[in-house]
């Protein structure tokens, strides 16, 4: 948006493919950006999600469909106990992202849905599976 308003400013348009091009690349390197430092976020937690999914699974496989209400709400507090005693333990590692552009709100709206929905598609594979 910076680069875009810039060359606004400085009387260029988006009809010239060169400046379209520098803004399509530089909205992918923030992505890339963004994308990474939600990575290195999701890494302090990957572990205990990692093992709460394998033990979810695990009942999954052995109980059937009927222990998926169980294991479903299971997931979630693990999740909510895992926001919770991130939030409280690590509140000061969130200046670094702020400083780096990325909002907390965004690190746990990422990595809750990648971790909420990667649980799902190992669920329904699972589910096939058996």
């Amino acid at each position: 948006m910076l680069v875009y308003l810039a060359a606004v400013s400085h009387g260029w348009t988006l009809a010239n493919p060169r400046i379209l091009k520098a803004l399509i690349v530089v909205a992918i390197m923030r992505l890339f950006k963004i994308i990474r430092l939600v990575w290195t976020f999701y890494k302090n937690f990957l572990l205990l999600s990692a093992i709460i999914t394998a033990f979810c699974l695990r009942a999954f496989w052995m109980y059937g469909f009927a222990s998926f209400f169980g294991i479903f709400w299971c997931k979630v507090v693990t999740l909510g106990l895992t926001y919770y005693f991130i939030n409280t333990n690590k509140k000061n590692e969130y200046y670094y992202y702020q400083n780096l552009g990325v909002a907390k709100t965004l690190l746990w709206r990422a990595t809750l849905s990648f971790d909420f929905v990667l649980f799902l598609l190992l669920l329904i594979l699972t589910y096939h599976l058996k």
